[in-house]
């Protein structure tokens, strides 16, 4: 075992962890990692273990709510803050990505299990991030480019729809995958998603 310092984007003091000489982070290397406040999460992005603080505003939580609802209102199952791992991860064995998402949408059928929290990309049909000025380049440039690499059918990610702060809409950006890249199918206000027509599974 080595002493590594794993990255910490707030506050600034750096935790030390000790990892496996060969850099590998296996599923539970990872789940044996210590526990962090509630708010806190570790990601693995590109090999490299982040300590990400998550704060979750009213309206993020609103806003992802009714993207979810959308989902389920369809017949899928559903789930907010969990992890989605790349394949070999999400098997046990080594894994290069795990990042937290704010929502997912299973693929028709399927049942995640109740004490699970982190799911492989093969059984997703969308993920769900709401961004904010903090998080747009890890969550609509970085996520992006590892969730459409995942084949991840839909990312959806939701800004503000306008500057007011007591405004609870948002304005969601629809991506679908195409050739193994994400193209920008629509856009769509979360208050107009009840009348919004299925998305293509």
């Amino acid at each position: 075992m080595v002493t590594m310092t794993a990255q910490k984007i707030e506050p600034k003091t750096e935790p030390m962890i000790d990892l496996p000489e060969d850099g590998i982070i296996t599923r539970s290397a990872f789940e044996a990692l210590p526990q962090v406040p509630r708010g806190w999460a570790w990601e693995l992005c590109s090999g490299r273990l982040e300590l990400t603080y998550m704060p979750v505003t009213g309206w993020h939580w609103l806003v992802v709510l009714a993207a979810l609802e959308y989902w389920r209102d369809r017949g899928h199952a559903v789930l907010g803050e969990q992890y989605v791992a790349d394949s070999g991860f999400a098997r046990h064995m080594s894994g290069k990505h795990n990042f937290v998402a704010d929502g997912v949408a299973f693929k028709p059928g399927y049942k995640p299990h109740p004490r699970a929290s982190t799911h492989g990309a093969a059984n997703l049909i969308a993920v769900i991030e709401a961004v904010s000025e903090d998080s747009e380049e890890r969550d609509a440039v970085r996520k992006r480019a590892v969730y459409a690499q995942l084949g991840v059918p839909n990312y959806w990610i939701i800004r503000e729809a306008s500057p007011n702060a007591d405004d609870e809409d948002g304005l969601i950006s629809m991506y679908e995958l195409t050739d193994g890249e994400y193209k920008l199918a629509g856009k769509r206000l979360v208050s107009q998603l009840k009348d919004a027509d299925e998305v293509e599974e």
